[in-house]
């Protein structure tokens, strides 16, 4: 028996999830998708994880869009809930596989996910896939690092993807790694590292892959020299069949240094040219736009305004001049000082410099604001480009009036017949109450010592604490009651459902996960084919019933990623048949 202290703890962790619930209530609700890389080849398996992030009550599996071309099989589902300043944020994710069926450059997503009735998109993914390498006839071994650039010709400035790639059969540790040095090249690191399977020369490899933007700022031919990566390595040992070690932890030799170079390469660059050139072109090279905004548009004289510019774009975002804002007439400015923010992404360097003047007009009247320019070299068109914001029109009305003073003509402030008398002015009120009669200075209500409203408000919190609990084991017995119901009429549910109509993919598999729940008193927001055989096992149901069960939510699980989820599967009388056998092998 439980003994009342014991359920202290209870009581609290209870009302704190009371506290926090309209966190979760409250949460938003999105859908994010991501592949493990942007390139690969026709034999390579690429990750793709779907994240819905707001909520773990999915109506259905996700259905995915512009999969007709690749293979894709589930890697599972995973759910976390996390409580960050009070607030609980819960999502799930799902892991897919995805191999190509051709070549060419492929629009991924959106997926959709339903929650509560409502369809929820994500964003869309870009991925190229290209020829797998022809076979070079030289075998490189377990361990081998590669370089790459994205292109062998760029000009001064501009961007380009500088790739390094370790190949490995053998297991390794303690990577570090040397890139080259040169004076004329900036290395800029773009995101974590990728790991993924992929096939050389015939062969299947790990891949870890990391990325730079690779700037240079001299023209001519620029030899990169090799990257170095230093490592420990493990062979794996031959284990006699008899070894009474015969483990995967022991199946390799102890560590020893290793260091690979990878290929030189070249990296012909080329001058920006002379012709065209802008006259206030600051060396800007990439791809920007510019936006401004000035608020407010109407302001009173004495009083200020601000203009805001923006400056955004891709390509050596560092080289963002600080904008010059002429002088106006009749109007004072005040320049902020300019921020600067850079991103990287895998398609380079990006950023934004955002810049600030404060605009005090003397005079009433309106006043324009001229448009600011920038030109830059932009490497899409190979040409010079300028961009300009639009005009902005500031309309000032009258300041306000000086206080009036009383003047005379000969006496500094004293009429013909003496000292002429102002006014009193009430300037402003106290914050606090002036009090202007005693009857102010009463007590007002009291609570006694010894008096029946102070027992009271002494005995509240036991009352309080009284209530909760007996609450609390109430709602307990009820749940449990409820439980038991739901668990005797979960079989019968579902059969019923099978029998009235044809479900489709997407509904057959809620009511199965909805089956599951009610039988056995879980609370699964999402179903997988593993997690139903899991379940199964551990009631007591024989491992062939709970593979068909496996089988059968698998062939829905394929039906539902090539987005026919919605029409009728033909298997509702199966699963009603399978459920029977369930509710028969149940300890």
């Amino acid at each position: 028996m439980i003994q009342l202290s014991h359920k202290r703890p209870l009581l609290i962790t209870a009302f704190f999830l009371f506290l926090l619930a309209p966190g979760a209530a409250g949460a938003d609700i999105s859908v994010t998708l991501r592949l493990d890389r942007s390139e690969a080849t026709l034999v390579d398996s690429i990750r793709m994880v779907v994240n819905v992030s707001g909520s773990r009550n999915i109506d259905s599996q996700p259905v995915l869009r512009g999969l007709e071309s690749f293979h894709v099989t589930s890697g599972g589902t995973s759910s976390r809930v996390e409580v960050i300043n009070g607030r609980v944020n819960a999502g799930v994710e799902y892991s897919f596989f995805i191999q190509p069926k051709k070549i060419g450059t492929f629009r991924i997503g959106p997926a959709e996910v339903t929650v509560e009735g409502k369809t929820y998109r994500s964003n869309t993914a870009s991925l190229a896939v290209v020829q797998q390498p022809k076979a070079s006839g030289v075998d490189r071994g377990p361990l081998f690092l590669s370089a790459a650039l994205s292109s062998k010709q760029v000009y001064v400035e501009e961007q380009v993807m500088y790739t390094l790639k370790l190949y490995r059969l053998a297991r390794v540790s303690d990577i570090s790694l040397d890139l080259p040095e040169n004076e004329h090249l900036t290395f800029k690191k773009l995101g974590k590292p990728l790991e993924y399977r992929s096939v050389y020369n015939g062969g299947s490899y790990e891949v870890l892959e990391i990325r730079y933007a690779l700037i240079p700022s001299k023209e001519g031919v620029i030899g990169i020299d090799p990257a170095k990566m230093s490592m420990t390595m493990f062979q794996q040992r031959r284990r006699s069949p008899r070894s009474l070690f015969d483990d995967p932890f022991f199946s390799f030799s102890s560590g020893r240094p290793r260091t690979l170079a990878s290929e030189p390469l070249e990296l012909k660059v080329l001058p920006l040219p002379r012709e065209g050139r802008p006259v206030n072109f600051s060396g800007l090279v990439g791809t920007f736009e510019i936006s401004s905004k000035l608020e407010p548009r109407q302001t009173k004289a004495g009083e200020s305004a601000t203009l805001m510019v923006r400056l955004r774009g891709r390509g050596n975002v560092n080289r963002i001049p600080d904008l010059k804002l002429p002088e106006l007439d009749e109007t004072k400015v005040y320049a902020d000082q300019p921020v600067l923010e850079m991103e990287t992404d895998d398609k380079g360097v990006a950023g934004a410099k955002t810049m600030k003047w404060a605009l005090v007009p003397e005079k009433e009247g309106q006043y324009q604001i001229p448009a600011l320019s920038l030109s830059y070299f932009d490497t899409a068109s190979h040409q010079y480009q300028e961009i300009r914001t639009s005009p902005h029109f500031l309309s000032v009305l009258p300041g306000e009036a000086e206080q009036a003073q009383v003047s005379t003509d000969l006496t500094n402030g004293q009429g013909l017949e003496g000292p002429v008398k102002q006014a009193i002015k009430e300037l402003g009120r106290d914050i606090l109450p002036v009090h202007t009669s005693i009857q102010d200075l009463s007590t007002g209500f009291q609570v006694r010592p010894g008096g029946r409203i102070s027992w009271l408000i002494l005995a509240a919190p036991f009352f309080v604490y009284l209530m909760t609990f007996w609450g609390l084991r109430f709602r307990r017995k009820s749940e449990m009651s409820g439980a038991a119901i739901r668990a005797k009429k979960a079989a019968r549910k579902l059969i019923l459902q099978c029998r009235k109509s044809e479900l489709s993919s997407s509904a057959l598999t809620l009511s199965i996960r909805d089956y599951l729940n009610d039988r056995f008193g879980l609370s699964l927001g999402s179903l997988t084919p593993d997690e139903a055989v899991a379940i199964l096992r551990s009631h007591g149901v024989g491992l062939g019933t709970a593979e068909k069960l496996q089988s059968m939510l698998k062939r829905l699980e394929d039906i539902i990623y090539t987005g026919k989820g919605n029409e009728p599967c033909g298997m509702s009388e199966d699963i009603s048949r399978l459920i029977k056998q369930i509710e028969k092998e149940i300890r």
